[in-house]
């Protein structure tokens, strides 16, 4: 329906648009609760007060920006509303015990915009935002930027930290938003991917900090997005697609609160605050480590291999790497099936080898204590297979709003496209559940690995099912389907699902998550971030993460693809000068709680490379011997090394990508901190230093929870030995790591 603005529901709503009204003379309106204070301009209704500990985390006459801005649409026309032009708000105080404020706009007949301000009930300086809109029936809501926060206040060493995959921290997020020619710079990140965990924290370092997040148990999809004006402020939104559902009502609810605070300290006080909230603690509660459910060879593995091809590629190297270690060895295993990697999916079946041949294998290295999970993509299926034309695939395609089939080129080497499949599709879940079944009640390997897991979309079939658009019918239908799976596999015992991508709304639904972000440089992420372990400062404990792309060779080239075009030089060895490199990832792991993933492991390289792999032994060793911590632990902030830094040989490579090298700078050593359930500390460092380091950790004895005389020790590849007792009087602990030295320091309260 094309909009007529004098009698159409949306014309009257424009008539909003036109209305600013100053906001000269205006008074501020205050809730306070003892720990934050929230202050609101009595005339627009834009938040001008954040104050926590004195600290206003809004700056002085920030650029006018009202608490929301709603696009409407009627049709095929569509408008924007916005605070600041829709009048002066009513407020009034809410009924009840704790302190909170109603703001109403109302001035147009057929709208009425509501906004509830409370605080949280957790031991937090945080308020709970929640908003609700009256309209016309025939009225839509496209999108919401609710809420809306002008000009975060500048301080002194500003750091941005954003759960993205792992997590990721800029040190000059003011800089990095005014762009690069300076006239501002929008960044926005879509939760639940990449976004893994719904919160951020903008702040001083171990000064005041502005801490966002949503109290969102269901998953529902938004943007957090923060941009510079091009005049040195920065601002803030979250910004809300409503479902489809929504479309047909007269009154729409934000089906969450939004959480809007303050705290002190770094980013591992905003994960703590995040943790505690009742978002975090039902998906915590879902983890399926944390209820028992994982099974036990998961938990039990001491290293990840990634190796790709033919059982003799992949089960050899395995059982020398389990014969070196001694430990279990896992697998993540590509290239084990008929069809080419990324094109000819889903038809993975027979293995290449043969059933029988794979199954001996199969068997064999399992009970020398290695064990597979085996690669088969959750949603794409290649458009050029026999099967995508013999099944009628295109119907259960994702469909773009033209109603056209969405499709994704991942192969460089074929071009050959893929269609993501619509998981809110019963044929789909069918689909992929049917092959699963096959793989693992025939072929036996210790499970399934599920690529793109985390990869979202939105799909406008009306023919699915489900809502149109942005939906949860995403992470629904990877629950049904993880579910399914288990259920169709069931005679043959517990089996292992692991998935791509870290994020809050799965960890329930797979056994363990593959974090490749760990390896920040050698996937060529930029280096206006450094990689940070938000997402195991939360979920740690609760759910099983592993990977990373350090290994010490040339990306191999798949048999299945055209051979004429395979680059020179696969699986040789890389350049010794990226060894650092290979030691950072790896120490990533360690300090952050990780199962560490050798990716491109040949026998040979065990004497070929035996310092690289010697890092590796020793860290399995260690790690091993402090499971409590570095598997089972809750993340407390490390200690601070007061060390230099050093320049490293980076490089960027992949399966799909030339090698392309580069210089960054990294601390010489990396520390991760660990709660266990018995309230013992476990203190992880890793050195990829070439000198002997002499290190002095100062202990936070009060936020460890630690008392005087608490027993120290030092665990190491060696063993386990006694430092002597640890005295609060003189909080430090000194010790020397020897050159690419890995060890656990705990301080035992028994």
């Amino acid at each position: 329906m094309r909009l007529k603005l004098a009698s159409s529901a949306i014309g009257v709503l424009l008539a909003l648009v036109m209305v600013s009204v100053p906001s000269a003379n205006a008074e501020i309106v205050r809730m306070a609760d003892g720990r934050l204070q929230v202050g609101f301009d009595s005339i627009t209704g834009s938040m001008c007060e954040l104050i926590h500990d004195g600290y206003n985390q809004i700056a002085d006459n920030p650029a006018p920006l009202g608490l929301w801005q709603i696009s409407v649409a009627d049709g095929e026309s569509t408008q924007e509303l916005t605070a600041e032009r829709a009048g002066t708000p009513k407020i009034e105080r809410l009924s009840g015990g704790q302190p909170g404020l109603r703001l109403v706009w109302d001035k147009a007949e057929s709208l009425r915009v509501e906004v509830s301000v409370r605080f949280g009930q957790q031991d937090a300086a945080v308020s709970r935002w929640e908003l609700s809109v009256a309209k016309p029936k025939n009225v839509r809501l496209k999108q919401i930027r609710f809420p809306r926060i002008s000009g975060l206040r500048e301080r002194a060493s500003e750091v941005l930290a954003v759960p993205r995959e792992l997590g990721v921290l800029n040190r000059d997020p003011r800089k990095l938003l005014q762009g690069m020619t300076g006239k501002g710079m929008r960044i926005a990140w879509a939760y639940p991917r990449p976004m893994s965990v719904q919160c951020l924290a903008f702040y001083q370092q171990d000064g005041p900090g502005f801490y966002a997040a949503s109290d969102d148990t269901e998953g529902y999809r938004k943007d957090f997005a923060m941009w510079g004006d091009g005049k040195g402020q920065v601002h803030f939104e979250v910004l809300h697609e409503p479902e489809q559902e929504a479309a047909e009502t007269t009154e729409f609810h934000l089906p969450f609160a939004v959480v809007l605070g303050a705290f002190r300290g770094d980013w591992t006080a905003a994960a703590q605050i995040y943790r505690e909230s009742s978002s975090a603690k039902h998906f915590a509660a879902r983890g399926r480590l944390h209820r028992g459910m994982t099974p036990a060879w998961v938990s039990e593995t001491g290293l990840w291999l990634w190796n790709r091809g033919r059982s003799q590629q992949v089960l050899g190297p395995a059982t020398v790497m389990r014969k070196h270690l001694q430990a279990p060895v896992s697998i993540l295993w590509h290239w084990w099936h008929n069809c080419p990697y990324d094109a000819g999916f889903p038809e993975y079946l027979p293995p290449r080898e043969g059933a029988e041949p794979f199954k001996a294998a199969l068997a064999a290295a399992e009970r020398q204590d290695v064990r597979a999970i085996l690669y088969m993509n959750q949603r794409l299926w290649g458009t050029q297979t026999r099967s995508w034309t013999n099944e009628c695939a295109e119907v259960h395609a994702v469909k773009e709003k033209d109603g056209k089939v969405r499709t994704e080129v991942y192969n460089t080497f074929m071009k050959a496209p893929c269609a993501p499949m619509c998981i809110g599709t019963r044929f789909w879940r069918d689909k992929y559940a049917g092959i699963a079944q096959e793989v693992l009640c025939d072929l036996k390997p210790a499970g399934i690995y599920m690529d793109q897991v985390g990869v979202l979309a939105s799909c406008y079939d009306p023919a699915h099912g489900h809502i149109l658009g942005p939906g949860r019918y995403w992470t629904d239908g990877l629950a049904m389907l993880a579910t399914e799976i288990r259920d169709r596999a069931s005679k043959r015992g517990p089996v292992g699902l692991g998935g791509e991508f870290c994020g809050e709304p799965w960890i329930g639904n797979v056994d363990m998550t593959l974090a490749l972000s760990v390896s920040h440089d050698r996937l060529g992420a930029t280096s206006v971030y450094e990689p940070i372990p938000f997402f195991q400062a939360v979920y740690h404990g609760h759910t099983v993460v592993f990977g990373s792309m350090a290994g010490l060779a040339h990306p191999p080239y798949d048999e299945k693809w055209p051979q004429e075009l395979a680059p020179p030089g696969r699986l040789t060895l890389l350049d010794r000068k990226f060894a650092k490199q290979f030691y950072l990832d790896h120490a990533r792991t360690f300090a952050w709680g990780m199962q560490p993933m050798l990716a491109n492991f040949l026998p040979a390289q065990l004497k070929e490379r035996a310092e690289e792999l010697d890092f590796v032994t020793r860290m399995v060793r260690t790690r091993m011997r402090t499971l409590k911590y570095l598997l089972h632990g809750t993340w407390l902030r490390p200690p601070p090394l007061d060390l230099s830094q050093q320049e490293v040989d980076v490089a960027k490579v992949g399966t799909y990508t030339p090698l392309k090298e580069s210089k960054r700078t990294y601390p010489v050593a990396l520390a991760g901190a660990w709660r266990a359930s018995d309230g013992d500390v476990g203190i992880a460092l890793a050195s990829i230093s070439d000198e002997k380091l002499s290190l002095r950790l100062p202990i936070d004895a009060k936020a460890y929870g630690l008392k005087d005389g608490c027993a120290m020790y030092r665990t190491d590849e060696a063993g386990r030995r006694r430092l002597g007792r640890f005295d609060v009087r003189e909080p430090f602990v000194r010790l020397e790591l020897p050159a690419r030295g890995i060890c656990v320091i705990e301080l035992c309260r028994k």
